[in-house]
């Protein structure tokens, strides 16, 4: 499973922890295909905090990033949690030292929980800022100043783990050691053929040719052959013994010129079979890094162009996805919408045929009393008894004095009527309707008592 596949599956068991899952989906992506980053896994787990507060589970990045440490690279065990906020609020790092390591006390940007404290988390901005950022700071600090240390392993484990290294190491040393000696020796002798022809096989001078035997046509002669007591000296090429050995000698030579050219051919042969082969290995090995460079090339290639379309293919299913559920929404509040205008459409079609009856039951009245004699103003209202009609003219009178009273007001104002006749008038006014308002307020209460005693007499 590739780094995005993976990704993909942790935030779908995740569901809608993060509200920016694609931005998630793409810092996650692109922390596990960097250099540091190529040791993580993700996975989902709650995170807890220091004070016991806990979080829903989020998505996680477990492994180790590497340090460089006096020329050493150590890998260092960690937990990357990414907060429901993200990436809004930065990533929450801890180091997870195994059961044989221990964190480094005091240290300046580990706690003793394993909590990193770093600047860059610190200044964190959701525009700006990223994992893998994060991640290469964490390398430099951690580098700089290791958060733990080891606790100190077997001797003997490691004594043993070195021989055995070292022992190997040899071995295949002097198997190519003697490898190359013979390749060396051989090649020394197909290049320089006569350097083994110096001697036989007996340690013997190779034997002279016809010509160098028969060049002198007198052998040397010692002091014994000076006189062979006859008083002349032999002739060599007349004895038959002598040129039978000759013969021999130089069918021998012819032989043993014959075999060291087979030889030297052989060699030649050999030699030219072992630089084609080297040849050919060399060109084969070229091929093959040019075949595996151009396949990286190619599949770097591809893995950018199929990120970039499964970026631009998740972006537009999120759109289509998010334009759905506001489709769905609208669809709900038009159908609700129809439903309310029905019912409203009901309830006029009911108060139309209400006011329709209404109507009928007024164009009724109306032919009614079209043959009726019309009542004067005056008369359409009637008391019922003495004291409502006394209450009838009280309540007039109040509401008379109260519109004299104001039009006294108004002259006043205006300067037509003088401030001395303005307070007599108001005076005599105002006691006439302080007389008529006790007065009708008495007839009330008396015609209150007189109602529920009438009330009590049926009960």
């Amino acid at each position: 499973m590739n780094a995005e596949s993976s990704i993909t599956a942790a935030l779908a068991r995740l569901g809608a922890v993060y509200n920016d899952p694609p931005r998630v989906s793409r810092d996650g992506v692109r922390l596990l295909r960097s250099p540091l980053g190529a040791h993580l896994r993700p996975t989902t787990s709650p995170l807890v905090y220091s004070t016991g507060e806990s979080t829903p589970p989020v998505l996680v990045f477990s492994g180790t990033v590497a340090m460089s440490y006096r020329g050493t690279t150590y890998n260092i065990p960690v937990d990357i949690y990414l907060p429901p906020q993200y990436p809004h609020r930065p990533s929450v790092i801890f180091v997870r030292p195994t059961h044989g390591m221990m964190i480094k006390p005091n240290h300046q940007h580990v706690g003793p929980d394993g909590n990193v404290y770093m600047p860059y988390l610190h200044e964190w901005r959701a525009q700006s800022h990223s994992l893998v950022e994060m991640v290469v700071c964490v390398s430099s600090l951690f580098g700089a100043e290791p958060p733990c240390y080891a606790k100190p392993p077997d001797s003997s484990a490691s004594g043993n783990n070195n021989t055995s290294s070292h022992g190997g190491g040899g071995s295949s040393g002097s198997g190519g050691g003697r490898r190359r000696d013979q390749i060396n020796t051989f090649m020394q002798g197909v290049f320089n053929p006569h350097a083994n022809q110096q001697t036989g096989s007996g340690g013997a001078a190779t034997p002279p040719s016809y010509d160098t035997i028969s060049a002198g046509n007198t052998p040397p002669t010692t002091g014994n052959h000076s006189s062979n007591g006859y008083g002349q000296r032999e002739n060599s090429n007349d004895d038959p013994d002598i040129r039978r050995a000759i013969e021999c000698s130089r069918i021998e030579a012819e032989l043993v010129d014959a075999k060291r050219k087979e030889e030297e051919e052989e060699r030649l042969k050999e030699a030219r079979r072992l630089s084609e082969a080297v040849e050919v290995a060399r060109q084969a090995q070229a091929e093959e890094e040019v075949v595996h460079e151009l396949r990286n090339q190619l599949t770097a290639r591809l893995q950018g162009r199929l990120s970039q379309f499964y970026s631009g293919a998740r972006e537009i299913i999120s759109d289509d996805l998010r334009k759905q559920t506001k489709l769905e929404r609208g669809s709900d509040d038009v159908r609700e919408e129809i439903l309310e205008l029905r019912r409203r459409k009901d309830a006029l079609e009911r108060s139309h045929i209400a006011m329709d009856a209404a109507t009928a039951d007024i164009h009724s009245f109306l032919n009614s009393m079209e043959d009726q004699v019309e009542i004067p103003v005056d008369d359409l209202c009637q008391p019922s008894s003495v004291w409502s009609r006394q209450m009838l003219e009280l309540d007039a009178k109040n509401h008379a004095i109260s519109d004299v009273l104001y039009f006294l007001d108004r002259a006043l104002v205006k300067g037509t009527l003088p401030l001395d006749v303005h307070l007599k008038n108001v005076r005599i006014l105002a006691k006439q309707q302080f007389m008529a308002r006790a007065l009708l307020t008495k007839i009330e209460q008396t015609m209150a008592a007189e109602g529920s005693g009438r009330k009590g007499g049926k009960f």
